[in-house]
């Protein structure tokens, strides 16, 4: 399928759960403009009264669901930043003809939901609060008969995707938070990945345990969602930096070695400190080491995600 003709959508998303509302008594609402041309799409959702946590407890995803060959097919979009006040705007870019990295383009796509995640709990299932219906038009579009959309509701309204097993004739849900984060997590690394270039390249260790390549990124907004204390020592620092291997990305937290600025005291897998050039010499990983010293000596808390699963893992 080819978008040769510049094509502009507009999605409504009404609220579907009045749990996660800023103001109870208000209805949570939401817009999505959709924009594609060649190869290229844009994406831009903006979301109204919306509740904002401020200990990130839960965080809101963009994701559109539809059907290829009978099948639920998925993408997820990515993350829609609320503000204090319950409102938000988000941007994002996309290959229309390629919206989940499988080849399924965007016309298959027949419905956007803005989920809550929780953070905390892996085993709690998504919380769909705003819904809309997609609606662009490829040079083919096969009519659901009505078996297929009903199933397709029940599938959005508990927010599971499901998959056919063609051998024994049943369905097993594979919708788990951790597989979300997986597929959002291995997306966001392969973004900075590819944008890289756009960052300042670094070296910023002596001796590099990970062998990575790194790129330092000034903006604290991006860091990918693997550490709920790392944000604030990224906005302390006022960047963060990722690496890249062969098998794995690695996110680099600045910090000392410091039980205060370890994030979440290595209980989320940042247990790799390595310092800064000239600040090994400080051998602040000594248990010897004197206070002032280690107080002077500056470094990244480094934790490491597989390239093929998107694990989290102790670098």
């Amino acid at each position: 399928m080819e978008y040769m003709k510049y094509q502009r959508s507009f999605v409504m998303l009404e609220e579907q759960n009045k749990k996660f509302a800023m103001k109870q008594g208000e209805t949570s609402r939401g817009h999505i403009k959709i924009e594609t041309g060649g190869n290229k799409g844009a994406l831009r959702i903006g979301v109204e009264n919306i509740e904002s946590f401020q200990e990130r407890e839960y965080v809101y995803k963009l994701i559109l669901f539809g059907k290829s060959d009978s099948k639920t097919i998925y993408a997820i979009v990515g993350t829609v930043r609320v503000g204090s006040l319950g409102s938000g705007e988000s941007y994002f870019r996309f290959n229309p003809l390629d919206m989940d990295g499988k080849g399924n383009d965007i016309s298959k796509y027949t419905h956007a939901i803005v989920a809550a995640v929780s953070t905390k709990n892996e085993d709690e299932p998504l919380h769909p609060i705003l819904k809309g219906t997609i609606s662009i038009k490829g040079e083919e579009t096969e009519l659901q008969n009505f078996e297929e959309k009903k199933r397709d509701e029940a599938e959005l309204n508990g927010a599971k995707l499901q998959k056919e097993d063609t051998k024994e004739d049943k369905q097993e849900d594979v919708r788990t938070f951790n597989s979300f984060y997986r597929e959002y997590l291995l997306k966001t690394c392969r973004n900075l990945e590819e944008e890289a270039d756009v960052y300042n390249r670094i070296i910023p260790f002596k001796e590099d345990v990970t062998s990575a390549a790194w790129s330092k990124i000034d903006n604290p907004d991006e860091l990918p969602l693997v550490t709920p204390k790392g944000k604030e020592l990224s906005r302390k620092y006022k960047h963060y930096i990722f690496g890249v291997s062969q098998e794995h990305y690695y996110i680099g937290i600045p910090g000392r070695f410091l039980k205060e600025e370890q994030p979440d005291e290595g209980g989320s897998g940042f247990v790799l400190w390595q310092p800064i050039v000239g600040a090994e010499k400080l051998n602040a990983t000594d248990a010897d080491c004197p206070d002032k010293e280690r107080m002077q000596a500056y470094g990244y808390w480094i934790v490491a995600i597989t390239k093929i699963k998107g694990d989290i893992i102790e670098a």
